[in-house]
């Protein structure tokens, strides 16, 4: 398993931290809600109650851009709780969490104010907790975490399924090919 530990990739900004007076009016996970933007912003209590409000506002996002196919979007939401629930276990503070369309998919990113980089723990097959970078790792197209002023960012994407260009796209749009008519 590698964690990359480099600055975001070229074109993705650092997300700011909780603190940042750039981000005053992003609405907590309870009552936030979501457009149909690019990027979606919001802010996560520390409170475990909220994980599933969370998640489903990340999919929700995920969803509108259309880029994901269901069970990507399935995978999207399985790495959103572990991150923002890693982001709350280990912090006892608010994150902001950032959904955003990407060329290729989906990325999330997760700041939180514990400037200690993850690093995945052995799993113990008796743990109740423990295996949620793994499960990042294993569904994530791409996943990293870097250093912010005052915390880190821990971010994954999940790649889209490629769009057929050309006359592929025209086969699969039509269903038939030249000569054949439709079933009636």
């Amino acid at each position: 398993m590698t964690v990359k530990t480099a600055s975001p990739p070229q074109g993705v900004s650092a997300a700011p931290t909780v603190d940042s007076p750039t981000l005053p009016d992003v609405p907590t996970v309870v009552g936030g809600v979501i457009d149909r933007r690019a990027e979606a912003v919001f802010r996560v209590p520390a409170d475990l109650g909220c994980m599933h409000r969370a998640r489903k506002l990340v999919v929700q996002a995920a969803r509108s851009w259309g880029v994901l196919s269901e069970a990507s979007l399935g995978d999207v939401e399985l790495c959103a709780g572990e991150v923002v629930a890693n982001a709350v276990e280990h912090t006892g503070a608010t994150s902001v969490v950032r959904v955003s369309a990407t060329p290729s998919g989906v990325r999330v990113e997760v700041v939180d104010t514990h400037p200690q980089l993850p690093s995945p723990a052995p799993c113990d097959a008796q743990g109740e907790s423990g295996r949620g970078l793994f499960l990042v790792d294993a569904l994530a197209s791409e996943w990293g975490a870097h250093p912010t002023g005052t915390g880190k960012t821990v971010w994954f994407e999940i790649a889209g399924a490629p769009q057929p260009a050309g006359c592929d796209a025209l086969l699969q749009a039509d269903h038939h090919t030249v000569g054949q008519r439709p079933a009636a």
